[in-house]
């Protein structure tokens, strides 16, 4: 064997992908290890718990079902790789609410969910916000839950006339938020994040790290655009408190006709918004959501990548040409693990431009 060879075969290695899952303080990785079927995360944007999904199996009966409200906290990654990050990225931790156990072949299935997203963002509370700042409320609501805000500059300092009229949950005021810029709340290491959806940004203003995909890493690929050329922007009407009358904002975008002007008809807004600042709020989230939905890609990681995750900027490489030139967030992922050592994830990515 040549020097050159040789050299080569050191610089590629083999993938060994490695895991860890902890309960309740406890490793149970050498316990599960040789029973492992699947263990799989989905992670989503926005209010959405995070999900763990774990089957085994339970042939000799010596499986213990885990509690309700036990709390496993994984990682996953690789041993080694070549062009792959080596170590364990953490996951986070879930809180077991579902077991099951069937058989024959007995298995035992644990359903988890992120603890970040406790029971108490779905009960109801009366109250409201007038006049406030979005960095007030996103205060209030991360100081009535024990976490910690942070909040994109931009967005905290916007003023809301009216939210929250009647009892809603923290999480539905933080959709009804989230909708009115095009926001995403989530909740990471016990911190509320604010911040635009497919800024590239996290709330303190750092760049989130952007990543390249090529087509070679991809065992399938699933791309589809959407053409708008008929709309010319958005559009919404408001109660002008002044004079009685109803007026309306619109924000332009869209592709340009031959006589310079903006193609097609703008999107109208149903809602009768009670402000102007409002209505200019509506539109400008709306036109970013249109933008957003115009392309779409799902891909599949022959290796997976569990550093991905959502609103991380994408690049992908070796696609058709529109494909490589648009750059991309992701809106979802999961990573799939399997009792022969396999790590695949599955991406599901929107255009920002």
């Amino acid at each position: 064997m040549t020097g050159a060879a040789a050299n080569g075969r050191e610089a590629m290695k083999m993938p060994i992908a490695i895991w860890k899952v902890v309960l309740d303080g406890k490793d149970l990785t050498d316990t599960i290890a040789p029973r492992l079927i699947s263990l799989s995360i989905a992670e989503k944007r926005g209010d959405e718990a995070d999900q763990l999904d774990l089957v085994m199996h339970d042939t000799d009966g010596l499986l213990d079902i885990p509690p309700k409200g036990a709390v496993l906290k994984l990682q996953m990654g690789w041993r080694q790789g070549s062009d792959l990050p080596v170590g364990l990225i953490d996951k986070g931790s879930f809180k077991v609410d579902e077991a099951n156990w069937r058989g024959p072949p007995d298995q035992i299935t644990i359903r988890a969910r992120s603890v970040d997203m406790g029971d108490g963002w779905r009960v109801r509370r009366q109250r409201s916000f007038v006049g406030e700042t979005v960095e007030t409320i996103i205060g209030a609501i991360a100081t009535d839950n024990g976490l910690t805000p942070k909040v994109d500059a931009a967005l905290g300092a916007k003023i809301i006339p009216a939210l929250g009229n009647g009892a809603k949950s923290d999480a539905a005021l933080l959709r009804m938020l989230g909708k009115r810029f095009d926001a995403v709340a989530t909740v990471k290491e016990a911190t509320l994040i604010f911040a635009p959806i497919g800024s590239g940004k996290t709330a303190s203003g750092s760049d989130l790290p952007s990543e390249t995909i090529a087509r070679r890493q991809t065992i399938d690929a699933d791309y589809s655009r959407i053409d708008q050329n008929d709309r010319s922007g958005v559009t919404a009407s408001y109660h002008d408190a002044k004079t009685g009358k109803q007026k309306t904002v619109k924000v332009v975008a869209g592709a340009q006709g031959k006589d310079g002007k903006k193609a097609g008809r703008p999107k109208k807004l149903r809602k009768v918004y009670a402000s102007e600042e409002a209505a200019k709020q509506a539109v400008a989230a709306e036109n970013s959501r249109l933008a957003r939905a115009k392309a779409k890609c799902s891909i599949k990681l022959a290796y997976g990548r569990p550093d991905i995750f959502p609103e991380r900027p994408i690049m992908l490489e070796g696609f058709k040409a529109e494909i490589d030139a648009s750059t991309w967030i992701v809106a979802e992922c999961t990573h799939s693990m399997d009792g022969s050592g396999g790590l695949q994830s599955s991406l599901v990515l929107e255009a920002t431009g």
